[in-house]
C-alpha cells in the first residue's frame, strides 16, 4: 500500500511537471513569434522573410549548432548560455540584437521553445560537459611570448592576419557549415567580438570554439596554460595594446 501511494505521487509529479514544461513551451512559441520568427523563419531554419538580406545569416535551430557556448566543442550550449546570447546579442556586425529589456521569464520560456527544434541534441543537454576556465594566468613578458608563438604556431594568422586585420591568407575562403561566407573578426575591434572582449570571455572563445564556424576549439591542442598566453598575447597585442602591458 505504501509502495502504491509513493508511484501515484511520482506520477502526478511528473505529470504535472510535464504539463508545466507544455505551458513553458506555448508561452516560448508565443514569445518566438513575435521577436524572432522574422529572422529565423517558422520552423526554426533561419528562413526567416528578412534572412536573405542579413550579411550574417540566422542561426537553423533545427541543426541544434551553436556558436556561444560554456560547453565543449560540438556540443549544445546550456540554458544559461541561451540566456546569456538572448540578453546580450551577437556583436555590433551581426543582426542578433541585445534582447536586454525582455523579462525573465519570457527569455525562460523562449528558449524552452527554440529546444524543441532540436529535441534529440537537446535530450542529451544533462550530459554535456561545461569547459573549465581557470584564473587567470600573470600577464608577463614570457607570457606574452609564448602566446604569439602559438598564435603563429597553430595558424590562428592564417584567418585572422599577422597583425591581426582578418586578412590572413585563408580569410577570403571561409565559409561556414551551411556554405556560407564569413569573415573573420579584425582583433584590434573588440567591439565586433560575439562572445565578448574580456580576458575570461577570450578565454572561453579560444577553448570552446565556434561551432558551425571556421573557428576551431584549441582545447585539446592546448593546454590551459598555454591557452592563458595566448590570451595575454591577443589582449596585449590587438585588443587592448598599452592597457595590458606586465607590471
Amino acid at each position: 500500500m505504501k509502495q502504491n501511494y509513493f508511484s501515484l505521487v511520482l506520477i502526478l509529479t511528473v505529470s504535472f511537471l510535464s504539463a508545466q514544461e507544455e505551458d513553458l513551451v506555448a508561452k516560448g512559441k508565443k514569445v518566438y513569434e513575435r521577436s524572432c520568427v522574422v529572422c529565423h523563419g517558422i520552423s526554426g531554419k533561419g528562413d526567416g522573410v528578412v534572412a536573405g538580406n542579413l550579411t550574417v545569416k540566422p542561426r537553423n535551430f533545427t541543426d541544434g549548432k551553436f556558436k556561444l557556448r560554456s560547453t565543449a566543442s560540438g556540443q549544445v550550449p546550456l540554458d544559461e548560455d541561451l540566456y546569456k546570447t538572448i540578453s546580450h546579442g551577437m556583436g555590433s556586425d551581426n543582426a542578433m540584437p541585445a534582447w536586454a529589456n525582455m523579462r525573465t521569464e519570457e527569455k525562460e520560456a523562449v528558449i524552452d521553445y527554440i529546444k524543441t527544434f532540436s529535441p534529440k541534441k537537446f535530450s542529451r543537454q544533462h550530459r554535456v560537459r561545461v569547459v573549465n576556465i581557470p584564473p587567470r594566468k600573470q600577464n608577463t613578458w614570457e607570457s606574452i611570448a609564448a602566446g604569439k608563438q602559438w598564435y603563429m604556431d597553430i595558424e590562428c594568422w592564417k584567418c585572422h592576419g599577422v597583425g591581426g586585420h582578418a586578412d590572413g591568407p585563408s580569410a577570403p575562403t571561409l565559409k561556414d557549415n551551411w556554405d556560407e561566407k564569413i569573415v573573420p573578426p579584425d582583433l584590434s575591434k573588440p567591439w565586433f567580438f560575439i562572445g565578448g572582449s574580456e580576458p575570461e570571455d577570450i578565454y572561453k572563445t579560444l577553448a570552446t570554439g565556434l561551432t558551425g564556424s571556421a573557428m576551431p576549439a584549441v582545447e585539446g591542442t592546448l593546454t590551459e596554460d598555454q591557452t592563458w598566453d595566448l590570451v595575454n598575447f591577443l589582449m596585449h597585442e590587438f585588443i587592448e595594446p598599452g592597457n595590458n602591458a606586465p607590471r
